[in-house]
């Protein structure tokens, strides 16, 4: 018996609504603004996180995010993280395993799905 809680693996679905396009203007409009006197948390990604359809979230045993991989509309991985000067998207926030079960739609995926498609991007950004 073992008495190590193992990790959670999340595959989280957003839905775009009218109040998402509204926000992501004016969003785009102060990110560009704020980019000029306060460095990207995600330089690599910036411009890529809004094409995120889908989430795959590792949480570690009490429940807080360690890695984040983002798929596009058509299921292809775009972003990894934290990744070289990356922090993240969901990693570099307060939210723990619950406020994800809470508030987003989500299914359980094994850590097989997830680390292939890590390990999948990373040797092909390498």
């Amino acid at each position: 018996m073992s008495f190590f809680k193992k990790n959670t693996y999340l595959k989280i679905e957003l839905a775009e609504s009218i109040e998402s396009v509204k926000s992501n203007l004016l969003r785009t409009l102060l990110g560009k603004f704020l980019s000029t006197i306060i460095p990207k948390a995600n330089p690599d990604f910036e411009n890529e996180i809004d094409k995120i359809n889908t989430w795959l979230i590792e949480f570690d045993a009490g429940g807080i995010p360690e890695r984040e991989i983002g798929l596009d509309k058509d299921g292809k991985v775009v972003m990894i993280m934290p990744w070289k000067d990356n922090y993240g998207y969901w990693t570099d926030n307060n939210l723990n395993l619950t406020d994800f079960m809470n508030g987003f739609k989500y299914s359980e995926i094994e850590n097989e799905y997830f680390e292939h498609r890590w390990k999948n991007f990373a040797e092909n950004k390498l």
